[in-house]
């Protein structure tokens, strides 16, 4: 029995070494450019994980937004290119988060009576901010995409939160 016992504590030991290592090697791939530019844009992010997207570097994590909000913590995924150029921030926020113009727009549109299931902000580098929120009504679902100016410049049935297609 105490050999059963003991092959399960080397597994499971085995196990966790290798996880660690796969993790410290998954964050070598990560150039120190671009940690160093996301460390530069984003000094107080916590809980950081790393993703390689196509030819893009994709940080997930936690931070405090600008606008303060009482020091909650907010989830961000921040786009980096291979350059260390910072490319666009979604940042997961509520819908009483969003500029004024934006839910103007959306209580104007044709979905205006649906629920807001969830509201992330697009800010890209040298592009305006897109707005995006995905809303319900039934079974029905959509992802509006608004302007700056609130305009509903985009409708999506079926979407995701990857807005690779924003870059």
């Amino acid at each position: 029995m105490k050999t059963i016992a003991f092959f399960f504590l080397a597994m499971s030991i085995t196990f966790g070494l290798c996880a660690c290592d796969q993790d410290n090697h998954h964050d070598q791939k990560i150039s120190i450019e671009v940690l160093k530019a996301f460390e530069q844009k984003f000094p107080d992010a916590v809980g950081v994980e790393w993703e390689k997207d196509g030819k893009y570097y994709v940080a997930d994590f936690r931070s405090t937004l600008p606008e303060g909000h009482s020091g909650v913590k907010y989830e961000l995924e921040a786009w980096f290119d291979s350059s260390a150029n910072w490319r666009m921030t979604v940042k997961d926020v509520t819908y009483d988060m969003l500029p004024q113009i934006v839910k103007d727009g959306f209580t104007a549109s044709n979905f205006g009576a649906w629920n807001v299931e969830d509201s992330d902000i697009v800010e890209r580098n040298g592009k305006d901010t897109v707005y995006v929120l995905e809303v319900e009504q039934g079974h029905q679902e959509r992802y509006l995409y608004f302007n700056s100016n609130g305009k509903l410049t985009q409708e999506r049935k079926n979407g995701s939160d990857d807005y690779r297609d924003l870059l």
